[in-house]
């Protein structure tokens, strides 16, 4: 079975992130973990620079690093029984397809803890909504109406990723579906932008706009009414969803933000007599996190 469990390991890591293509949009630091640590050194303060300087020598500095760390998580799938009996009477093959299953659950509950770390959570670096009260998307279990996006609303976000002094090339703008699909592209000017553009009217897409590159995902990170960024539970979906709580949508550069992927290991028991079957499970190690404790480089677009 080593080498079955082996290919099936390989499946696991070709597979884990399908529909999440904003995780390669990161620094990945996979390179770096130490048992379940990843371990960075963090530059310190900028060299000064001294204009026309007419006393020398100059005192020399030295400037001070440090360590720079965040943890891997550790995330386990489900036990899942295959019976002798489905094998032998499905045509598919049930162990490719159960095995894909708990793939895409972990890689979603994945995804959604990586946005998770990577939110911000300081009211300086938060954007809020401007438009007309609606109700076209609410976060889970939100009621009544929130001011819907505005194309002002993400020249904000641009702005404050401009003042950071990030590059322009690479930036990332990700949105939750509703918000992506009943507020943005319902926008007029946006439409009247894309009019003669016919895959962006046949494929409903919008790819760039003011230097970023438009990305969506069914939900992003939701924050509570005061703008704080709610807790999650394992999945990634708020523990204890309000009335008043609130969708986001998060722009930032990748190289502000990081992850990193240790093990991934895929356990198996064949012909298991009691069970009349074999049990399939899988266990991932990764993790996230921003690249400065400020933020910066990182903003968020909260409903309000």
């Amino acid at each position: 079975m080593a080498l079955q469990q082996e290919i099936w390991a390989t499946e696991v890591q070709e597979n884990l992130f399908p529909h999440g293509d904003f995780m390669s949009r990161a620094k990945d630091h996979s390179a770096f973990i130490n048992n379940i640590t990843v371990h960075l050194p963090q530059s310190g303060a900028n060299p000064a620079i001294f204009k026309n300087m007419a006393s020398l020598p100059v005192a020399i500095n030295q400037r001070n690093d440090t360590d720079f760390t965040y943890s891997l998580n550790n995330y386990k799938g489900e036990p899942i029984l295959i019976t002798n009996l489905e094998e032998m009477q499905n045509s598919y093959d049930k162990r490719s397809s159960v095995l894909g299953n708990v793939v895409r659950n972990m890689g979603f509950a994945i995804g959604n803890q990586t946005l998770y770390a990577w939110a911000p959570s300081g009211a300086s670096r938060i954007v809020r909504t401007t438009g007309t009260a609606v109700s076209t998307a609410l976060a889970p279990g939100a009621t009544g109406t929130r001011n819907a996006l505005t194309l002002t609303d993400i020249t904000a976000l641009k702005s404050k990723l401009d003042n950071d002094n990030v590059p322009m090339e690479g930036r990332i703008l990700l949105m939750p579906a509703d918000m992506y699909n009943n507020q943005l592209l319902q926008i007029n000017n946006i439409q009247a932008f894309y009019a003669y553009n016919m895959p962006t009217i046949q494929n409903g897409k919008v790819p760039t706009l003011f230097g970023f590159e438009v990305m969506i995902r069914p939900s992003v990170t939701v924050y509570s009414t005061a703008a704080v960024l709610k807790p999650i539970n394992d999945i990634g979906n708020p523990l204890t969803p309000l009335a008043t709580d609130n969708l986001a949508c998060i722009a930032y550069h990748p190289d502000f933000v990081s992850k990193a992927q240790g093990g991934i290991k895929v356990y198996a028991q064949e012909d298991i007599p009691q069970y009349y079957g074999s049990v399939l499970s899988i266990e991932v190690q990764h993790g996230a996190s921003p690249l400065r404790s400020t933020s910066v480089g990182i903003a968020a677009l909260v409903q309000q």
